[in-house]
């Protein structure tokens, strides 16, 4: 994967909010992209970082996925969180998204220290965010930062996606984040197995989307699926929805 290439590719055809005929990716441009945080956002950002990046506690990982790319098994707390994409710009997005849409349930699919899934449950308080982890050890550590961060709208499974899906009740999500495994192939049957517990205005996010050849090839495959109406590339993440009632069509999109 050649990743300056591909952001080159990228940005040479993202576009802003003008040129687009859909509504509901026009609105999502124009209005979601650009809502601007609430104080209580940065707060947590703030508090996030103050301990988390000093937590100098190691864990042991057990990886069900594709695994770090700089990190080892034994890992340090303030290591995990270094290279958190949530805690950046990824997480603001979750947030935005959160906020703007109102989700009634949300799930998440690899909760790590639980940062992406606060700016998920911090966007829509009124909101349920169900999030899954397969580690014991960050499972753990995700459930003390929940509770030390006074979220009471997240429940924590400690599982593999498989195994949630094999158990899950007759439940709709109105908010799917897939952050884990990094294979394409996974993904994929993700999504399958997801189909029963979505709706046509479910809005399933896909993280790491140029993680590997394998997980680009896997969203371009879920770009040609006619499952899914619209779909959207905001280079790292992409977002797919099945909105049968307008016409198919992939948008590139800055951000």
């Amino acid at each position: 994967m050649n990743t300056v290439l591909e952001y080159i590719k990228y940005r040479w055809k993202a576009k802003g909010r003008h040129g687009i005929h859909s509504p509901f990716v026009y609105d999502f441009v124009d209005r979601c992209l650009r809502i601007r945080p609430h104080k209580e956002l940065y707060t947590l950002r703030e508090d996030l970082h103050k301990s988390l990046s000093k937590d100098s506690r190691t864990i042991r990982i057990t990886d069900f996925g594709a695994g770090s790319k700089k990190l080892g098994n034994e890992r340090k707390i303030s290591q995990i969180y270094g290279v958190s994409s949530s805690k950046g710009k990824k997480g603001i997005l979750l947030y935005k998204i959160s906020r703007h849409y109102r989700p009634a349930n949300i799930l998440e699919f690899g909760t790590s220290l639980g940062v992406g899934t606060m700016h998920l449950a911090l966007g829509h308080l009124q909101g349920s965010v169900t999030t899954v982890e397969a580690c014991p050890e960050t499972h753990a550590m995700a459930r003390e930062n929940f509770s030390r961060f006074g979220m009471q709208n997240i429940s924590s499974l400690n599982m593999t996606f498989d195994q949630f899906l094999d158990n899950v009740t007759e439940k709709q999500f109105d908010l799917v984040f897939i952050d884990g495994h990094h294979d394409g192939e996974a993904m994929l049957r993700y999504l399958e197995r997801l189909k029963p517990f979505i709706h046509e205005d479910t809005i399933i996010l896909l993280d790491d989307i140029r993680w590997s050849d394998s997980m680009l090839s896997a969203f371009s495959t879920v770009i040609s699926d006619h499952q899914f109406h619209v779909t959207m590339d905001l280079f790292t993440v992409g977002i797919v929805l099945q909105r049968q009632q307008q016409l198919k069509e992939h948008f590139i999109l800055k951000w």
